[in-house]
């Protein structure tokens, strides 16, 4: 099926997300076909519609007439069959076109015209399928359901402003110089100090130390410069974003550390429960977490990685909650609402269907075939390999790159590319195939995340290869989207330590502009500051960042994420770069700031302290940005006993 659809399906295409009303026939037109599109060598996929209807999706290439620019993208078409005259072939008819999707946006006129084009095509090339395509039809998430793990992760509650600390098992310590070592198998930044046996951990702009790494962590503002220049030498990210701090917590929060993966809820005092309009449902203010009370049942439900559970108490008891199970008023949450983002988690809604039909859209670039990957693999040891159950395939457990083995080859996933070599450690020269198998990696496995990694076409001169959301741990799992595979995969301990991704323990919450994104805590800044290495995702060492396609939610926009891993996101508003060094005598200053001094060499004393935009200061000291408490002065810092 894979070479007669791959060699006969050439289509016109319109470009961009949306969804069509038409059908065939009804788009005839007279005006010259601006755009072609080709299908993509990786097989398409067909499910049964509505109405006895089949929807084939698969991923394609277009290209304008008078363009070398090529744009990669998703469709969505529906149809209907007979038996047709031949005992292989069904015959087609009635194509309608549900959806098209790419990361670019084109004018409306663009969407028309190649929606016609779209239409005149298929019913040119496509009036008859392979029968062994259609009679398989089945929903292409059915396997991917009954692997994934579902087990609810250990809930902590806390009714005090808290942070989770997650170690992978117990500590690993990683040696950094004859005084101090780091705990390795953890996202934050922890350093044991040898000679006194004692740890500091620097998290949310604060440092904190405690006699047992497992608890007792207490604020501290005595941190001896030694620890800094360790920082800085072994953690530079961390280090200088601890320099371009502008705001530092308001409170500090109790921390919480487990050896598992697992989920913290936290609330500042009681929780406070605010009704959703028009629903039978409260959610809890006071909170970072995405929690409700169903007001029928007095059930909570929480979310996290996109995935629901429920219980009716928050200390304990809580249990998977299928989506389909979940209450109808959660459908019901208003698209303009401070909840509406939980939206792509509940089936039905137009947030989930956008988000499932996004994890589908590919993200594709051209590599010279000649190209190779100067990057050695290192292994902890000797090359170890262990079978992948289900395959002819062996992973390569003791190294931080995914690296398999099929055929007495090997090869490499690097950046979402994929590479062959006769020896483990390569050279690595790009692939025109990869392994046959890769689409059977259980889920249970730690590389089941590189069958999302795709050769989608290859020339004499280049190979497009390219990635769905799979590989950024991004996943459809029946109506909707979830984050992780729910299984645990213990990191590899030898003499030095290689994590694997985990699907909880960072908050991750989906957002429609910028995919997966940890929680940013209102109360002591953003909970990345506590686990740095959050980017411990699916395949790589640092964030890919993959992005959902082009298209715009109905509700606000949110926050910016940061660009990169370690800034901070921004603020509605700008604080003075150096508020605590405001001129000595606030009263003495201009009554009229844009009336600056005719001589600059008059003007006020220490001039490199004031705001960019005097005119945004206010006139009075007394107007100083608002919660002064929360301004980087260790005084100022609410000790909670």
């Amino acid at each position: 099926m894979k070479a007669i659809l791959g060699t006969i399906l050439v289509v016109m295409l319109s470009l961009g997300g949306y969804a069509s009303t038409k059908k065939s026939g009804e788009n005839k037109t007279k005006n010259p076909v601006e755009f072609s599109v080709e299908i993509l060598n990786v097989s398409p996929e067909f499910k049964e519609g509505e109405n006895g209807t089949i929807e084939m999706s698969s991923a394609f290439l277009a290209k304008q007439n008078n363009s070398s620019e090529e744009l990669f993208g998703s469709f969505w078409a529906e149809f209907e069959y007979d038996g047709g005259n031949s005992s292989e072939m069904y015959n087609v008819k009635n194509w309608k076109i549900n959806d098209i999707r790419l990361a670019e946006d084109l004018s409306s006129e663009d969407k028309d015209q190649l929606e016609t084009a779209f239409y005149l095509e298929l019913e040119t090339h496509f009036n008859e399928l392979p029968k062994s395509a259609i009679d398989g039809t089945k929903s292409s998430n059915s396997a991917m359901e009954a692997t994934f793990n579902t087990d609810a992760p250990p809930i902590i509650y806390s009714n005090q402003p808290s942070a989770l600390i997650v170690i992978d098992g117990e500590p690993f310590y990683e040696e950094l110089d004859n005084r101090y070592s780091r705990i390795a198998n953890t996202g934050a930044f922890i350093v044991k100090d040898n000679n006194q046996g004692n740890y500091f951990m620097y998290g949310g702009g604060l440092w904190f130390t405690s006699d047992d790494v497992m608890e007792g962590w207490e604020y501290t503002s005595d941190v001896a410069n030694r620890i800094k220049r360790v920082m800085k030498k072994h953690a530079r990210e961390l280090y200088d974003s601890m320099q371009n701090e502008q705001f530092q917590a308001r409170t500090v929060p109790d921390i919480i550390v487990s050896t598992e993966p697992a989920e913290l809820i936290s609330t500042d005092g009681s929780p406070k429960s605010v009704l959703i309009a028009g629903t039978k449902l409260m959610y809890v203010e006071n909170s970072d977490a995405e929690l409700f009370r169903d007001m029928n049942t007095n059930k909570f439900y929480a979310l996290f990685s996109g995935r629901w559970f429920v219980s009716d108490q928050l200390e304990r008891n809580w249990q998977y909650v299928e989506p389909s199970e979940l209450p109808g008023d959660f459908a019901k949450i208003p698209e303009a609402h401070d909840k509406a983002n939980v939206l792509v988690s509940v089936p039905g809604t137009k947030a989930a269907e956008d988000a499932v039909r996004d994890a589908q859209v590919p993200s594709v670039k051209k590599i010279d075939i000649t190209t190779t990957l100067d990057t050695k693999v290192e292994y902890n040891g000797e090359p170890e390999f262990e079978r992948i159950d289900g395959t002819e395939l062996s992973y390569a457990v003791n190294t931080s790159k995914s690296v398999l083995k099929w055929n007495n080859r090997y090869y490499l996933v690097d950046d979402a590319v994929w590479y062959n070599s006769s020896s483990p450690f390569g050279a690595w020269q790009i692939a025109t195939q990869r392994p046959e198998g890769v689409e059977n990696i259980p889920a249970d496995n730690p590389l089941y995340n590189i069958q999302f990694v795709h050769i989608y076409k290859n020339t004499d001169r280049e190979v497009y290869t390219g990635y769905t959301s799979g590989y950024t741990g991004s996943y459809i799992y029946g109506p909707t989207v979830v984050f992780g595979t729910g299984f645990h995969y213990h990191g590899w301990y030898g003499h030095f330590y290689y994590h694997h991704p985990m699907t909880y323990g960072y908050g991750f919450f989906y957002d429609p502009f910028y995919g997966w994104v940890p929680i940013y805590s209102p109360w002591f800044g953003s909970s990345f500051y506590w686990n740095w290495h959050w980017h411990w995702g699916w395949g790589w060492n640092h964030w890919y960042g993959y992005r959902p396609p082009y298209h715009r939610p109905p509700h606000h926009k949110p926050p910016l994420k940061p660009e990169h891993p370690i800034a901070r996101p921004e603020r509605p508003t700008t604080r003075p770069q150096q508020p605590t060094t405001r001129p000595s005598q606030p009263s003495m200053r201009p009554t009229q700031p844009s009336t600056r001094p005719g001589q600059p060499n008059v003007r006020p004393i220490s001039p490199s302290t004031r705001p960019s935009q005097p005119m945004m200061r206010p006139t009075r000291p007394s107007t100083r940005p608002m919660q002064p408490a929360a301004r980087p002065n260790p005084g100022a810092i609410q000790l909670r006993r």
